[in-house]
């Protein structure tokens, strides 16, 4: 195990990048806060799966694909943030709307959906798969053991989920969500800010 000794420095800088707010993070608390820990966790695991593909990409080197195909990566990062405008939108049209009861029913029909949504919502921020390869650019030694990307890419995956489901848990607590149902409004319209803003950084940055 001494040869894989460099997937801890990976870990760390990995949950500080997780740990940082973001769209992923607005999104699991989001889902935790309206829905339930399991729709938070399901959200988290659809981040967590994003996060590791991006990480697989890194470690395969795909990284500097795209960046020796400028008009894809463009592309890429334009449809990311239409997809963070459109979400923002949806947070601010439906901002002034209670929260709704819990069911069962209604866990059977948006489970899927959370975790489509965490996944939708990590994989549209492409500058993700550029902090992992730098992340990786850094840690990852010269010569590099077998199965390295099998381990990183697991890496990435157990420390998106773990951050992001403690986040759940924590926020979909009695308390945490009668705190937001008295400022559901200011909440949702604070993190639809947030998402808009980190779209028109992306379409700033794009077309600059």
């Amino acid at each position: 195990m001494a040869d894989y000794a460099f997937l801890l420095p990976i870990g760390i800088a990995l949950l500080g990048g997780a740990m940082s707010p973001g769209p992923s993070f607005l999104v699991v608390a989001q889902q935790s806060l309206s829905q339930s820990s399991l729709h938070g966790i399901l959200t988290s695991l659809g981040t967590a799966s994003a996060a590791a593909c991006f990480a697989l990409l890194a470690a395969l080197g795909v990284t500097g694909l795209l960046e020796s195909m400028p008009k894809a990566y463009a592309l890429f990062r334009f449809v990311g943030g239409c997809y963070l405008l459109w979400l923002a939108y949806c947070l601010f049209a439906n901002a002034k709307q209670p929260l709704p009861e819990r069911t069962l029913e209604r866990d059977k029909v948006s489970l899927l959906a959370s975790l489509a949504k965490g996944f939708a919502v990590q994989i549209s921020n492409p500058k993700t798969v550029f902090i992992i390869a730098s992340i990786f650019s850094a840690a990852l030694p010269q010569q590099l053991p077998s199965y390295t990307a099998l381990w990183v890419t697991l890496t990435a995956f157990v420390v998106d989920f773990s951050w992001y489901a403690l986040v759940a848990w924590s926020l979909s607590k009695a308390p945490s969500r009668a705190f937001y149902q008295r400022r559901k409004h200011r909440f949702d319209y604070m993190a639809s800010a947030l998402l808009a803003l980190l779209a028109l950084k992306l379409f700033y940055d794009l077309f600059a």
